[in-house]
């Protein structure tokens, strides 16, 4: 399910047999029988640079609302849910409760749903509020200083820390502070809770 009308997104989980250059055909039946194909490619690397499946989540020190005077330092996004960012990961992971991360800069996304990754998000804390962490962290660690000037922008050092090298991930971290699930790019909210259960 897509949150921008009558779009869709196809994910796969792939195992690679080696690092390397890798390519992606897909071909799509259209109504009435013509094909379309669609090409990409890309690069498997030998060692991801985000954190692994099963490695404790990095615990880091993410601004949370007690660290600035307004929201608008938290997030370039118009969804401003306090409950967000009220705590570090680090606190978090030590909770004892599952723990679910999105990464995501809403106003500069350049694929349209990193809003509405963190609308999921939303949903999700909303339904298990009490029962897990949920957390956004934005891609930039000023939003306050680069609505309308991108060239001001500053990567969140958060972001450097889980080394993520694309802009949209969720992270499900569990009871013990492991990392349980990692998701790039948009996750629905049937992923996301799926992976958090």
């Amino acid at each position: 399910q897509w949150p921008l009308g009558d779009l869709g997104v196809y994910t796969a989980q792939v195992d690679f047999a080696r690092a390397g250059n890798w390519g992606l055909e897909a071909v799509v039946t259209l109504t009435g029988g013509s094909t379309m194909r669609a090409r990409g490619a890309f690069v498997v690397m030998k060692k991801s640079s985000t954190p692994a499946i099963g490695v404790p989540a990095p615990r880091s020190a993410n601004k949370t609302a007690r660290d600035v005077d307004g929201l608008e330092e938290l997030t370039t996004g118009s969804l401003m849910d306090p409950d967000l960012y009220q705590s570090t990961i680090a606190t978090a992971a030590a909770s004892g409760l599952p723990t679910v991360v999105v990464f995501a800069s809403p106003a500069f996304c350049i694929n349209e749903v990193c809003g509405p990754q963190v609308e999921v998000l939303q949903q999700i804390k909303d339904l298990y509020k009490g029962q897990a962490n949920f957390i956004h962290v934005d891609l930039y660690d000023n939003p306050h200083e680069i609505q309308g000037d991108l060239a001001q922008a500053r990567i969140s050092p958060v972001v450097d820390e889980w080394g993520l090298p694309s802009i949209e991930w969720t992270f499900v971290v569990d009871q013990q502070g492991i990392i349980s699930a990692r998701l790039e790019a948009f996750a629905t909210f049937d992923e996301v809770e799926k992976a958090l259960l």
